[in-house]
């Protein structure tokens, strides 16, 4: 009986010890799904919004993307519409380049006033206007060849580089080989010489230069000036052939030689009156006009004359034939712009043959109606 009762009482205690610890399991279970179940929606919800998130972005990007296709797109048509905008611009004012070249008159009214002192005007209103720049040297006479006396001198006796100025030096410096009978007078001399002239052959002034040396160009060259210095042509020198391309430098020239050669042309003393006359037909046929404007040529006035370009000089030498058509007297006119800068700007070049064109108007219109004072 006693370890019957031994048994039993072991028994009860542990099945008090098992409900004990069912109860405790039991509360501990029902507390537990409490506390996780919270968490769990946090972390549903969590996962929730993480995934509604990439959703917001993805939805976000589908949406910016064509905004920005649409912008992209509208700045594409402001640059084409921009550069269309260029080029109508560009064409504009290429169309507009040949009109910018005119030069506006001189309000200043010409009347009352000696040439001289209008010729230092009108060049005064041409720096005004920027056809004459502040580098910009001008050489400038009129001869008055019935009245046989200067009438404008403006830096007559400076030396300049001559450019194609110098090719009439040499039809002179031929024409008296000539006269010599150093070689004979041919057609193919006469073209040469025409060309060399009225259309400004560089060619065909070196083939000159070298048969006047027979063959030796430095003999041509030395001979050229010695005559040159025999005449009474002080400032002007050959130094050098017409280089490929027209780039002559060295050559020097002045407008009172330039005044002084077409001076003794009028008055048909150089060589002889008819080589003076072969001389004057041929600078007649000079198809480079400055001298000759428009409103000369309207008139029916003829221009002898011989025209020089390069970079950085423009002139422009001959005589007006006006007399016996409006009341003037005949005269010479010798312009030279140079700069020694040499200016790459391409309109330089144009703006100096405008310069001179509108200087020419201006001293026509004063002596054509025999106004030379």
């Amino acid at each position: 009986m006693t370890f019957f009762k031994k048994n039993f009482i072991l028994s009860f205690f542990l099945a008090l010890v098992f409900l004990l610890e069912s109860s405790f399991s039991f509360a501990a279970e029902s507390t537990t799904p409490k506390t996780t179940s919270k968490k769990t929606v946090q972390k549903k919800v969590q996962k929730k919004a993480g995934k509604s998130k990439p959703k917001k972005t993805v939805v976000q990007k589908r949406k910016k993307r064509p905004v920005k296709k649409v912008k992209r797109k509208k700045t594409t048509v402001k640059r084409k519409k921009n550069t269309s905008r260029r080029k109508k611009v560009a064409h504009s004012r290429i169309r507009k380049v040949p009109v910018s070249f005119g030069v506006q008159p001189n309000t200043v009214p010409m009347a009352g006033g000696s040439l001289q002192t209008i010729v230092e005007n009108e060049i005064l209103h041409l720096r005004t206007v920027r056809h004459l720049l502040l580098d910009d040297q001008i050489s400038l006479q009129v001869f008055d060849l019935n009245e046989k006396k200067m009438l404008v001198d403006v830096n007559g006796r400076v030396v300049r580089n001559a450019a194609s100025l110098i090719k009439p030096f040499v039809m002179l410096a031929v024409y008296e080989a000539v006269a010599r009978q150093e070689f004979p007078e041919t057609p193919e001399l006469e073209n040469q010489l025409t060309r060399m002239i009225a259309v400004s052959d560089n060619e065909s002034t070196n083939v000159l230069i070298r048969r006047l040396g027979k063959g030796d160009p430095l003999q041509g060259i030395i001979g050229i000036n010695a005559l040159m210095r025999k005449m009474g042509f002080e400032d002007t020198r050959l130094r050098e052939l017409i280089p490929e391309g027209g780039r002559t430098y060295a050559n020097e020239t002045s407008a009172q030689d330039n005044t002084h050669f077409f001076r003794l042309l009028y008055e048909k003393k150089l060589i002889s009156p008819s080589f003076s006359q072969k001389m004057n037909e041929i600078l007649l046929k000079s198809i480079h006009d400055r001298i000759k404007t428009q409103r000369i040529r309207q008139d029916g006035v003829m221009v002898a004359d011989k025209t020089g370009y390069v970079r950085g000089l423009n002139g422009d030498c001959g005589i007006v034939y006006q007399k016996g058509l409006n009341g003037g007297n005949d005269y010479i006119l010798s312009v030279i712009i140079e700069n020694k800068n040499r200016p790459t700007d391409w309109a330089w070049g144009r703006k100096k043959s405008a310069a001179i064109r509108y200087l020419s108007d201006r001293i026509y219109n004063k002596l054509k109606n025999g106004h030379n004072a």
